[in-house]
């Protein structure tokens, strides 16, 4: 049997006894946080979104949360936005729900947390941050007539196909979290098995000696290429936000990317062939190209900073003498990280 094929068969069976069992409080945990975000919290937050619809960063961050509110599922993603644009929230504002909808929402930052540890759950935020401050430049040079267009064209859209947006606003609170749990199981079936053979995929792959970690290098120039291979390795794969914990949890341990590879492969959930469409028939054609044009560059320059960012506490607790009690807390700076369980059910894949 080629080497290959005894990889990924002994990959079905180590993923299978890790979901089943070692993943089970990401679960429960996810789901229910979604269940009671959605059922109490959602809809409160997005009133008092509606309500400061056009006030600058108060705006962006009330959008900001509200995407991490958000339950799993792209569709009801790009309808909300489509909603809140039509209602008038700032452009700012609406990218930025889109953003955090799609990157950090509960469930998306709770399995990075299981499957590589807290340091690129944070440094997600932190790129989802500095993505931000890059597309709300790139909305400032955009001609207002573009956006009025779009408004319009959601208002209209939404008139003609009063769709759901599938979040349970009404009925007893019991039958809202069973909506709730419903519609988290129909959007993340497909997702996850995806993000599984794909995460099998890459361990397998990871074996071979053509591939080389760059995990010990810091040098911007090679953090800036693999950045955009990070990206590119999103755009291809194709992998929705959930897929994309699991294939990225493949790429980091196998050490196919370094950290700035990782963190753009985690933002390039946004410009995936399945996530592009959806921008065009919220946008309309032409905006949607410039705003796709500066996520791709906010994505890159959101990886930079993320990375630069742990470099920065790296070297500062260094300086202070606390570097053991800071990798203890992120389980490492720039290395993969050495997380007991991993190595426990993955080590016959990973080689490590």
């Amino acid at each position: 049997m080629p080497p290959f094929i005894e990889n990924a068969m002994q990959w079905a069976t180590f993923s299978g006894r890790h979901f089943v069992v070692m993943l089970w409080w990401v679960w429960v945990v996810a789901v229910i946080a979604t269940a009671v975000s959605e059922a109490f919290v959602y809809d409160r937050w997005h009133r008092r979104l509606l309500q400061q619809r056009d006030h600058g960063w108060q705006t962006v961050w009330h959008a900001l949360v509200l995407g991490m509110l958000n339950p799993p599922g792209r569709r009801r993603v790009f309808r909300q936005a489509k909603e809140l644009l039509a209602d008038g929230v700032s452009p700012a504002g609406v990218m930025a729900y889109l953003l955090a909808a799609q990157t950090v929402f509960i469930w998306m930052l709770l399995f990075i947390v299981e499957l590589d540890g807290p340091q690129p759950a944070l440094g997600q935020l932190v790129a989802v941050i500095a993505a931000l401050a890059v597309l709300t430049y790139g909305i400032r040079s955009t001609p207002n007539s573009l956006w009025e267009s779009a408004r319009e064209s959601a208002a209209k859209d939404l008139t003609e196909f009063p769709e759901s947006t599938f979040i349970p606003r009404f009925g007893p609170w019991w039958a809202r979290v069973a909506r709730s749990v419903g519609g988290q199981a129909y959007s993340l079936a497909w997702p996850l098995l995806f993000g599984l053979v794909g995460i099998g995929f890459f361990l397998a792959l990871g074996q071979s000696s053509a591939y080389l970690s760059l995990q010990g290098s810091k040098g911007p120039l090679v953090q800036l290429g693999n950045s955009a291979v990070g990206l590119l390795l999103a755009y291809v794969t194709g992998a929705p936000p959930m897929g994309n914990a699991l294939v990225a949890a493949g790429l980091w341990k196998a050490e196919f990317v370094t950290y700035a590879g990782l963190s753009a492969f985690y933002l390039g959930t946004l410009v995936t062939p399945f996530a592009i469409p959806r921008y065009v028939a919220l946008l309309g054609s032409r905006l949607s190209q410039r705003m796709l044009l500066w996520l791709v560059g906010a994505i890159i320059v959101g990886a930079l900073v993320a990375t630069a960012w742990w470099w920065g506490l790296d070297w500062l607790a260094g300086g202070i003498g606390v570097r053991d009690l800071f990798e203890s807390l992120s389980h490492s700076t720039l290395r993969p990280n050495n997380v007991p369980w991993f190595h426990h059910w993955f080590q016959p894949m990973s080689g490590m």
